[in-house]
């Protein structure tokens, strides 16, 4: 699998440019072991080490449960739902943190 970080500099939302974005994509056996959590959760906690306070979007389409139980327990909540890609889109938002 795979963690992203990087900085929404152009983004489908304009609620997320500027903000840093988190991606993942784990293959399906990797699935439901709790790995995605863990790298998630690494990486943004190396994120609060180097950049304390930043806020960190995230977007996964609204039929991926998984993924929307992921971004709740890694402290993302609901900014809004689009539409892209042919399907319903969240974007989530973890604020800022205390430095």
């Amino acid at each position: 699998g795979q963690v992203l970080l990087r900085r929404a500099r152009e983004h489908a939302r304009p609620a997320a440019v500027g903000k840093v974005d988190l991606g993942y994509l784990f293959l399906p056996r990797a699935w439901g072991h709790g790995y995605a959590a863990e790298a998630c959760g690494a990486a943004l906690g190396w994120l609060d080490g180097v950049l304390p306070g930043e806020p960190v979007v995230l977007a996964t389409r609204t039929a991926n449960a998984r993924s929307l139980r992921l971004a709740a327990r890694l402290g993302f909540t609901e900014v809004e739902r689009f539409r892209a890609w042919d399907a319903e889109q969240w974007l989530g938002l973890r604020p800022a943190t205390s430095a």
